[in-house]
């Protein structure tokens, strides 16, 4: 019986369209928006963050925002950072809201000396929803 219950459990969580909790989701869904900073998003704890525009995947990572800035951060193995290294775009949900943007590897020891040693910075920036197709490996 706990076997079975398992299997359907695990069936009902591979079908999940969006990210939960630690596994993976595909392409976001919600009410696409824009901004022109990311200051307002120091009122969330956490995003859903989209990333290879192509065949889109999306995981919840914390939020942080830092002098108006927001980033976020990734161990080098984890499957989102590889998709962003090779496409800086992604989409950025904050509450019911998309916002379409641009991810930055930061360097500035300022900046990543305030996470997670061994960790890759990215600063998400805002871009319009036309701009964003321009952006894609724009270094």
């Amino acid at each position: 019986m706990k076997a079975v219950s398992m299997i359907l459990l695990l069936s009902l969580l591979s079908a999940c369209q969006t990210p939960m909790l630690t596994l993976a989701g595909k392409q976001l869904k919600g009410i696409e928006a824009t901004t022109t900073n990311f200051a307002f998003a120091e009122r969330y704890k956490l995003l859903k963050l989209e990333v290879n525009p192509e065949k889109p995947y999306s995981v919840i990572l914390r939020c942080t925002v830092l002098d108006g800035e927001l980033y976020v951060d990734a161990a080098a193995t984890r499957k989102w950072a590889i998709y962003l290294h090779s496409d800086r775009r992604v989409r950025v949900m904050l509450g019911s809201a998309i916002y379409n943007a641009v991810a930055t590897t930061i360097t500035d020891p300022k900046i990543t000396g305030r996470f997670l040693r061994g960790r890759t910075i990215y600063r998400l920036q805002p871009v319009a929803m036309g701009e964003a197709a321009q952006e894609k490996t724009i270094r």
